[in-house]
């Protein structure tokens, strides 16, 4: 069993690397990549400790990088990275969460102020940017009970909705046009290249509406390598399509929860919030490529 894409504290998941490696071993994991947010930083930490201490498996060097395809924000995954080059470059590409999350926060103020929703322009002031601005801003606006009228309760109350069908959907009035702080897809994925990765497109599906026309739009335009077709939030028929278009094109294959720890709390470490149990075969192809 494998799980190609977790977070941990260095990042947006609650887990120190350590707390991480244990889960995996408890979980019978065979292969695992810790795939933070524009960051490498857990793979240093766990220079300074005996691995084989706390987890017994093979671990992928990855990483999840932000870009944009079409306006719209989206994420690849990269595996078998030069975390340590990786992590060198990595401030020359990307602003530090904390800059985005102030600028988004900013426009999202704004945003609102013009759709007619009641939100305090001076909550910016005491706004603390280690906090995702998509957080930020669905707080502001559940204080004041005239705003509920404008969204579903369901998308007010689910962070990873609010964001991917509000802030990220370019038809929507809360849409953030993803800038020059949001590097372009060649240039992450060249980024991943240039410290000895394969790049890997994540979850496509959570791109909602704009899922197959992102997809169609990458495999037409742009070069990857792989697709992450086993997901927590996959339907079968969704992964069946994945695992087709794969083996029809030629693209490797890889899968993993999204685990985030108590971030996720309906999101288990390898079995998702069921039962993904992703097997190692399905990355027979391209796992003896990386270092």
């Amino acid at each position: 069993m494998i799980d190609l894409h977790t977070h941990t504290i260095c990042s947006d998941g609650t887990d120190e690397p350590i707390e991480l490696l244990k889960k995996a071993e408890e979980k019978g994991i065979e292969i695992l990549s810790i795939t933070d947010h524009n960051t490498a930083k857990a793979y240093e930490i766990l220079e300074n400790i005996n691995v084989m201490e706390y987890f017994s498996g093979k671990i992928i060097p990855g990483i999840e990088l932000n870009t944009k395809v079409l306006g719209i924000p989206i994420e690849i995954l990269g595996y078998g990275i030069d975390y340590k080059k990786m992590n060198e470059i990595l401030p020359k590409k990307y602003i530090s969460t904390e800059e985005r999350n102030k600028i988004e926060a900013r426009i999202l103020i704004e945003k609102c102020i013009k759709m007619g929703l009641k939100v305090d322009e001076k909550s910016l002031d005491d706004y603390d940017a280690t906090y995702f601005a998509s957080k930020f801003i669905q707080k502001e606006i559940l204080k004041y009970e005239e705003n509920v009228c404008f969204f579903p309760e369901e998308d007010l109350n689910n962070l990873k909705i609010f964001y991917r069908k509000y802030m990220s959907n370019p038809n929507c009035p809360l849409y953030i046009e993803p800038g020059d702080f949001i590097p372009d897809f060649d240039t992450a994925a060249n980024l991943i290249r240039e410290c000895d990765g394969l790049v890997f497109i994540p979850h496509i599906f959570e791109y909602r509406e704009n899922s197959r026309k992102i997809l169609e739009y990458i495999l037409e335009n742009h070069k990857f390598d792989g697709i992450e077709c086993y997901y927590t939030t996959f339907t079968e028929e969704q992964t069946k399509e994945l695992v087709s278009l794969c083996k029809e094109r030629g693209i490797y294959m890889s899968g993993g929860s999204d685990y985030h720890g108590k971030a996720k709390l309906n999101v288990e470490l390898a079995t998702g919030s069921g039962n993904l149990g992703i097997s190692k075969d399905i990355i027979d192809d391209w796992i003896k490529k990386i270092k």
